[in-house]
């Protein structure tokens, strides 16, 4: 009972969150037995709860100790039935005194207390050293042995450092392979913590000693399933997300006799496996720069208005990155991505999208039309939104300043988080989830002093309407976002028109330069294809009779009208 309230629970944030979430590969979860299933980790709490709310069968997360002890966080770890583990990095302790000096073999301090911080086998962490430095023994209180796998990168000199201690994993994998043995699917990310990077991060081993230990101690054929979450602005209110579920497969069986007998050998082997079937269903690029260059350039690629499936999007998406890593030293490859940059900077200059550049026609009958279709859809949905919007402002407001606290407490503690984006959307959640709710009762008790002030209605009305506003305003909020997103889209639209107008040279310019893109990037399309995609004009997405020039707009979308429409509940 309390799992799925819990699975409600995160289907009603994650919907409420996203304005988009697209599922791929359900049909992919095995209906029994046991699954080690395995993700990304690009938004903190998030992640789990989308992997939850679109599951087809129960499933425990392993989750951070630390997390778990968390309110709010806990609660909803208990009740999806967490696993905790300590993570040695959570438990980091700062050292007294500094470091003065390393000697290739001995680390000495200053006014530290190795004997009372350090046991042996724990490690020393100093920031801006990536490398393990592991306590081999320890002389006395500023003298301790130390090893580690590079020494050329410490360079100590009058450094801070944290003492980390060796965490016993063995009762967490236990109770991991006998939930495996019990046909449980347990999830797992296996890149330790969340970031905001555009690539993985090395992969912990703990996933293979899961996978293999179950297997060899009790002979259970562990499926491993891999599901990537590929986020677009995660991190904003009401973006998108595609959730793509892999294929599950087993491990053979002579990697489990190898794990008998050399269990480095045959983690080694498996991490390196899990690794290529995680980057199979995420998207990984280098850099932001390089992935918003791809999006555009999969945009551009396409016929003018095509809607793909959410599966051909990504897979295109895949492609496109993959393409530009493996031709990266191909000068004409090089030039068009370089001018695709360059057209990306100058929608962003001119604050337009790239799908307003594709449909930019000069037709002032037809045109105008339109601004006035979505004038009266943007005061419309306004005017319904309205409202809410003057009532969430504070909610609004402390949502925003404790985010954006909480990233940068994460960002200074982090060596892996670009900007720490990765935790905001998880901490607005998890904050709306007490400040929506005292709102709403201190919203209510205004309402009724309202009412008993102005004498607004007969006095044995009062109470009824009071909690009739108490009902229906929840039910507001939730109209509201979806009316949200209508207002932004005709803003949009209407926004874009009429800069086309007002700065019609530029914007010819820029169709002119993405008409003469278009035929570039299909062009090394065909050339290329064959070198990338196996079998490519037998595996095309876009079949080459389906690519032809721009068609104009001849009439209004009433398409449109009937989405918008829904948007305000009507």
């Amino acid at each position: 009972m309390a799992y799925e309230l819990a699975k409600q629970f995160s289907k009603t944030v994650t919907h409420t969150f996203f304005r988009d979430i697209q599922v791929i590969g359900q049909e992919n979860i095995p209906k029994d037995g046991p699954v080690l299933l395995y993700g990304n980790h690009n938004n903190q709490f998030i992640d789990p709860l989308l992997i939850i709310s679109n599951m087809t069968r129960k499933i425990n997360f392993i989750a951070a100790a630390k997390s778990m002890r968390k309110p709010i966080i806990g609660d909803i770890g208990r009740a999806i039935g967490g696993i905790p583990v300590e993570r040695p990095q959570d438990l980091a302790k700062i050292g007294s005194g500094i470091l003065k000096r390393y000697d290739g073999t001995y680390l000495f301090g200053e006014n530290s207390q190795f004997t009372k911080q350090c046991q042996i086998h724990d490690s020393i962490l100093i920031q801006g050293i990536d490398t393990i430095i592991l306590i081999v023994e320890i002389i006395n209180d500023t003298k301790i042995k130390v090893r580690c796998e590079d020494s050329s990168q410490i360079c100590i000199k009058d450094n801070k450092y944290k003492v980390q201690p060796k965490v016993d994993q063995s009762q967490m994998f236990e109770q991991v392979w006998l939930a495996l043995k019990q046909g449980k699917c347990i999830g797992i990310f296996p890149e330790g913590g969340s970031h905001d990077n555009t690539t993985l991060l090395p992969l912990k081993p703990g996933i293979c000693i899961m996978a293999l230990g179950a297997s060899q101690k009790y002979q259970t054929k562990v499926k491993l399933q891999p599901v990537g979450l590929n986020y677009f602005k995660g991190h904003k209110f009401r973006s998108k997300v595609i959730v793509e579920f892999g294929v599950p497969y087993e491990i053979n069986q002579q990697l489990i006799d190898t794990y008998a007998i050399n269990k480095r050998q045959a983690i080694s082997k498996l991490l390196l496996e899990i690794e290529q079937q995680l980057k199979s269903v995420t998207i990984q690029a280098p850099s932001y720069s390089h992935l918003s260059a791809v999006m555009i350039g999969r945009s551009l690629y396409l016929p003018d208005r095509t809607r793909l499936s959410p599966q051909d999007l990504l897979e295109l998406t895949k492609r496109f990155l993959l393409s530009f890593q493996k031709l990266k030293d191909h000068p004409e490859v090089n030039q068009v991505l370089t001018e695709i940059k360059l057209y990306n900077y100058k929608l962003k200059a001119l604050g337009v999208k790239d799908w307003e550049v594709m449909r930019m026609q000069k037709r002032i009958y037809l045109d105008l039309q339109i601004i006035g279709y979505n004038i009266f859809m943007t005061i419309l949905c306004l005017l319904f939104a309205f409202p809410g919007f003057i009532m969430t402002i504070p909610i609004t407001i402390m949502l925003n300043m404790y985010a954006e606290r909480e990233r940068k407490t994460a960002l200074a503690g982090s060596k892996v988080k670009i900007s720490g984006k990765d935790v905001v959307a998880s901490f607005k959640v998890l904050a709306s989830i007490i400040i929506v709710p005292i709102s709403v009762i201190i919203y209510t008790i205004l309402f009724y002093i309202l009412l008993t002030a102005y004498n607004i209605v007969d006095e044995e009305f009062t109470l009824r309407y009071t909690i009739i506003f108490l009902l229906m305003w929840p039910i507001y909020i939730t109209a509201m976002i979806r009316s949200n997103d209508g207002l932004i889209r005709h803003a949009r639209k209407v926004n874009s028109q009429i800069l086309f107008y007002l700065y019609e040279n530029k914007y010819r310019k820029l169709k002119k330069q993405r008409e003469e893109l278009q035929t570039k990037i299909r062009k090394l399309v065909d050339t290329f294809g064959e070198d990338v995609i196996h079998d490519f004009n037998h595996n095309r997405i876009i079949q080459k009779s389906q690519i032809q020039s721009p068609k104009s707009v001849a009439e209004l979308d009433i398409q449109n009208v009937f989405v918008s429409l829904q948007e305000l509940g009507i």
